[in-house]
């Protein structure tokens, strides 16, 4: 039975509440009558004299240890048949597993910046010879100040102790020997539930077959692919494929192009009227009401139409002896003036406007995640200018052209989900698994967000069709790579019309080719994991449609389509000797990394710079 609240503890430490509890102990926040401060105090139950022992080892080993964002140890003791009792700082703030409670889902550079800052002690510990074995949200306080603790700190002196929860890796589990990476594990685990809101399954369960973890941006489509991938890789049943330190882990966390995150938002994100003040609404500007030029200049016409007529009454019918001259000329006067303003009322605007014939408007279709794990964006279609007239020979002439709606996959077809298909026995694996720079890619769980190399044409064609799909037109890749819908305008790179070399994997600083780009690095020596650059998105919401892979598309090519291009839903050629490949590589130069750059290749071909993605018709 845990203590209770009011009871005294060793003379001295009044029990205030139960924080945790455990099948091993608990632990509690107290308070320190004799120096009067607020303290936390865990409790192992074994009281045995070997426990006691080494109980009493490690304890002092963590009295010794100092960081300013690890709780300082106070006090240690031994109780005769009740337990060991390890007193420390009490952390004032709040947790994340209550902030998760409270808010749910959290923004990602709040998760990222809490992380980061407790990889700090967390390698501090390992520096140190010290594991934590208790890495989880409830033990990520988060004090007043802003600092972020890490707290609870296990004993691994006493003995491995199973998690029975997804926090825990598997060798953990198992209460085999565990490392550095065991704490990556947790971490990992910490990272996947922020930012899905879900604990990741037991290890155990994992590596038994019992349970399947989902990639994180499948359970929350709105994860940037990087954070999911780094999850993933925290969370590998294999220690040895796991980030190899904590500092290893937060260099992760970072955006691959090289920002840090954003910080939170400095003021009040309440508007005064949710505070209980009444806001007047701000009342559009009114506008004077104008009759059209057209509308004018008839009145006019018609105006000078019926002076006319009204003098030629006038002198027609001017009195003579038999007739009475007021009361001719009043009547013509009247019919005139009648006449006129029954003209002018019909051609003047009226307050109320004639209706046009409406039609109620659909709602736009949500992107969706397709069964092996792509999300695909939906395309409204419609008219945009293709091709550039000041661009290589085969991107001339610009011209309109027309679309039907379609959905298009997000990022690039990954090594992960063309293994569901290779597995499925539909799809032939790549013709090679290896990369530029990496004897093992395809096949290598390290490399599962990146995307799929050395498939084919027709490879990429069977895995489209396979997920109930097709390769993109020519023209749907160069719609959903450059268009803005809001400026009805098309971009000459997806982020904007002038090149920034943050914003895409491109021939930077690390291509080993002659053109490299000099003055940038990305990090990347080939291909990076799909979504690395959210920066340089397409207005409509696609990662990395200039560089990283060359992608297939489904037309085949013909450097002078353009002359001759149908205006509505182009296919290109009906036949061909090479299909059209859009979008630069990591081996390209900025030059071929415009949104209309246009290229081919044999379709048996397959490369290490070559990949592809999905689309479908939009209904």
């Amino acid at each position: 039975m845990p203590l209770l609240p009011g009871e005294l503890l060793n003379q001295r430490y009044r029990i205030v509440h139960l924080l945790a509890e455990g099948s091993y102990g608990a632990v509690y926040r107290a308070r320190d009558i004799v120096i009067q401060q607020d303290v936390a105090i865990k409790e192992y139950l074994d009281s045995s004299l070997d426990i006691q022992r080494r109980f009493r080892k490690e304890a002092q080993k963590l009295s010794k240890l100092a960081h300013p964002q690890l709780p300082k140890v106070l006090d240690h003791f031994a109780l005769d048949n009740s337990g060991q009792f390890l007193v420390s700082e009490y952390i004032d703030g709040v947790d994340l597993q209550s902030l998760m409670a409270q808010y749910g889902r959290l923004p990602s550079d709040l998760i990222i910046n809490w992380l980061q800052s407790i990889a700090e002690p967390l390698t501090f510990l390992h520096q140190n010879n010290q594991l934590h074995l208790n890495i989880k949200p409830a033990n990520i306080r988060l004090s007043p100040d802003g600092t972020v603790y890490l707290v609870n700190t296990g004993l691994p002196g006493l003995g491995v102790r199973p998690r029975a929860t997804g926090y825990g890796a598997p060798e953990q589990q198992t209460q085999d020997e565990v490392s550095e990476v065991t704490d990556i594990y947790s971490l990992g685990a910490t990272l996947y539930a922020m930012l899905t809101g879900e604990i990741p399954p037991m290890a155990l369960k994992r590596e038994s077959g019992l349970d399947e973890m989902k990639a994180a941006r499948e359970v929350n489509a709105d994860v940037e692919p990087y954070l999911s991938l780094v999850a993933t890789r925290a969370l590998s049943l294999k220690a040895d494929t796991r980030y190899e330190t904590a500092v290893d882990f937060s260099q992760a966390l970072n955006r691959p192009y090289g920002q840090q995150p954003q910080a939170p938002p400095l003021e009040y994100r309440r508007t005064v009227s949710q505070l209980g003040q009444q806001v007047q609404p701000k009342l559009p500007p009114s506008r004077r009401r104008q009759i059209e030029q057209r509308t004018v200049w008839g009145l006019a016409g018609i105006a000078s139409i019926l002076i006319l007529i009204l003098a030629v009454i006038f002198v027609t019918s001017r009195p003579n002896q038999n007739e009475q001259e007021g009361t001719t000329v009043a009547e013509a006067t009247a019919t005139v003036a009648s006449a006129i303003v029954a003209a002018a009322t019909q051609l003047a605007p009226t307050d109320t406007p004639v209706p046009f014939p409406t039609e109620t408007p659909r709602p736009t279709p949500e992107p969706f995640l397709t069964d092996s794990g792509a999300r695909m964006l939906y395309i409204p279609g419609g008219i945009f200018r293709m091709g550039i007239d000041d661009g290589d020979e085969n991107e001339a002439p610009s011209h309109l052209i027309r679309l039907s709606a379609f959905f298009i996959d997000e990022t690039e077809v990954t090594n992960r989900e063309y293994a569901l298909c290779v597995d499925d026995g539909a799809c032939q694996p790549p013709i090679s698994s290896a990369a530029t720079y990496h004897e093992a890619y395809y096949g290598d769980t390290s490399f599962d967000e990146y995307p799929v190399i050395f498939v084919n044409w027709f490879q990429a064609e069977t895995f489209c069709t396979w997920r109930g799909g097709r390769l993109p037109s020519e023209a749907e890749w160069e719609m959903a790579a450059g268009f803005d819908a809001e400026q009805a305008l098309i971009f000459r790179y997806p982020w904007g019309d002038a090149f920034d070399g943050v914003k895409a994997n491109y021939c930077d600083s690390n291509c080993p080719i002659d053109r490299r780009d000099g003055e940038f690095d990305d990090g990347h020596q080939d291909t990076s994991p799909v979504g690395s650059f959210p920066d340089g998105r397409s207005p409509l919401g696609l990662y990395d449609m200039s560089g990283n892979v060359l992608e297939w598309v489904n037309d085949w090519y013909d450097p002078g389509y353009y002359e001759e291009s149908v205006d509505t839903n182009p296919l290109g050629p009906t036949e061909g000797e090479f299909k059209a490949i859009r979008g630069g590589s990591w081996l390209s130069s900025q030059d071929n990394l415009t949104v209309s750059a246009r290229n081919s290749f044999d379709p048996t071909v397959a490369r290490a710079n070559l990949g592809f993605r999905c689309a479908m018709d939009g209904g």
